[in-house]
């Protein structure tokens, strides 16, 4: 049976020292008797406060599965169980929530049958729906008015494609945008509130780049169609759109120079402008983006950089980054991204690499340096920046890898896994503190022993409240001994 209990080691007569130094707090966690070897989980945080679990538990030939979803509340205390029919080569891919409803994406093994799950996140009524959708790779999936838009790829074609799909019909239809080799989505946004769906598009021929911003009412059909021309020295490279009508929407994103690999900057533009007339601000500008160096290499690196501004050089650094999804904030938005670059077999991962230096080497993954949170107001000024170092941060492919949260009380929070902890960084504005943050994962009790925590993840759930879980096998007195997936409840 499953089993919520308070951490002992959470006393209150600690808390108030706790929260004094900021520390988080583990006030709940959840065992589910799963095993690594043969379960599959995926937790995914409601906007309602609840915790959706899915898992999948194979057989040993792989042939069977059962699959179950099941609803947990702010307490960790359990809503409701569903079985789903599926079959056993079904994948989960992905996720999206259009209040009152989740929607689910599996993929078979046939790459082009799709099956879409409705779950009422009240009640947990199913509706499965069947479609053929030509996409080998799902990377985004939205819902407007129950209607599918997704963006993927088919077989070994770079190119983007972006689908609609009306379940009822079971119609699926391409819409219309620009294709090319090197254009890329960088935004999908849901805007129920104004019966729209936002997306950012990233055209470029390898010289020059633009961002396009394309509106689709929820049948798809064009609403809208926003060329964002750029400056003649200034290419925009990618953005996320703030909800909104079409003469309040802004975006924030990144700009680079000649080479659109790199970025060089941040800008922040209306929409409705067409042209980017809003403001820019170069890495230099930033007060903590170099922070996550020494501070004798970054006055060094200022010192260089401003040179070769005065003479109109080009800088000579180079980054990567991976935006994450605005964060609206009672004075705007707060823009999170994660900086990295592309990390080699036998090479140096010295920060500044360039990819150019690689060669045919196999690619290992995306290391990160360091994320970045940028506030800007309504209008597109930035108030503040702050930066979070990281250190051995590699994913294999290129996705998230930290959660970030914006608390009631304006603290911006960051936090990722690693081996059985969590490491952290809770932003105050402009504050850069370079203390390394680090919270074990607790188990009930403190007779209790935990031998192995495997495939840890955590998720931003409600408030400043977040979810970590993994699998763990555990040594105790009580019950000699258990394997079991765990939820623990972390409060900033």
């Amino acid at each position: 049976m499953p089993k919520v209990r308070f951490l002992l080691l959470c006393l209150l007569a600690l808390a108030p020292a706790l929260l004094c130094a900021q520390s988080p707090v583990q006030s709940l966690r959840l065992e589910l008797p799963y095993k690594i070897e043969d379960t599959e989980v995926q937790v995914i945080a409601l906007p309602d406060s609840s915790l959706l679990v899915y898992s999948k538990t194979d057989n040993a030939w792989g042939t069977k599965a059962t699959f179950l979803l099941e609803k947990y509340n702010h307490k960790l205390e359990k809503v409701w169980s569903k079985n789903l029919d599926l079959e056993a080569a079904d994948q989960y891919i992905r996720y999206t929530t259009e209040e009152p409803y989740t929607y689910f994406a599996f993929q078979n093994a046939n790459p082009d049958e799709y099956k879409f799950l409705r779950i009422d996140m009240a009640t947990g009524a199913l509706q499965v729906t069947e479609l053929e959708v030509e996409l080998d790779f799902l990377y985004e999936f939205k819902v407007l008015q129950g209607k599918y838009f997704l963006i993927g790829r088919k077989g070994t074609d770079e190119k983007p494609l972006l689908l609609h799909a009306n379940p009822e019909k079971k119609e699926v239809k391409q819409l219309p945008s620009i294709y090319g080799n090197q254009s890329t989505f960088s935004d999908l946004l849901a805007d129920p509130e104004h019966n729209r769906m936002d997306v950012v598009l990233t055209e470029s021929n390898g010289r020059i780049s633009r961002l396009q911003v394309k509106s689709f009412a929820a049948d798809g059909e064009l609403i809208s169609n926003h060329f964002i021309l750029q400056k003649p020295d200034k290419s925009l490279l990618s953005a996320e759109v703030t909800p909104g009508d079409s003469s309040g929407k802004m975006l924030f994103g990144t700009y680079g120079t000649r080479d659109l690999r790199f970025m060089q900057g941040f800008f922040a533009a209306p929409v409705a402008s067409q042209v980017v007339e809003g403001q820019f601000y170069s890495l230099l500008q930033l007060k903590n983006f170099f922070k996550f160096i020494s501070p004798k290499r970054e006055k060094r690196l200022r010192a260089r950089e401003a040179d070769r501004q005065k003479t109109g050089k080009e800088p000579g650094y180079h980054y990567r980054v991976l935006l994450h999804d605005l964060i609206t904030t009672p004075e705007g938005y707060i823009l999170p991204l994660e900086v990295y670059f592309p990390q080699y077999q036998n090479t140096s991962t010295y920060f500044n690499m360039s990819i150019r230096t690689a060669g045919a080497r196999p690619m290992e993954g995306y290391k990160r340096t360091h994320a970045v949170a940028l506030a800007f107001d309504k209008n597109g000024t930035l108030l503040w920046d702050n930066c979070f170092k990281l250190k051995d941060v590699v994913t294999l492919e290129l996705t998230h890898a930290l959660e970030v949260g914006y608390s009631p009380d304006g603290k911006v929070i960051m936090a990722y896994p690693e081996n059985g902890k969590i490491k952290y960084s809770i932003m105050h504005q402009d504050e850069y503190n370079d203390k390394e943050n680090e919270l074990e994962l607790l188990s009930y009790d403190k007779k209790d022993k935990i031998s192995t925590t495997e495939e840890t993840g955590i998720r931003k759930w409600y408030g400043s409240h977040f979810a970590a879980f993994g699998f763990q096998r555990i040594r105790s007195g009580e019950d000699g001994g258990r394997s079991v997936f765990f939820i623990n409840k972390i409060s900033f």
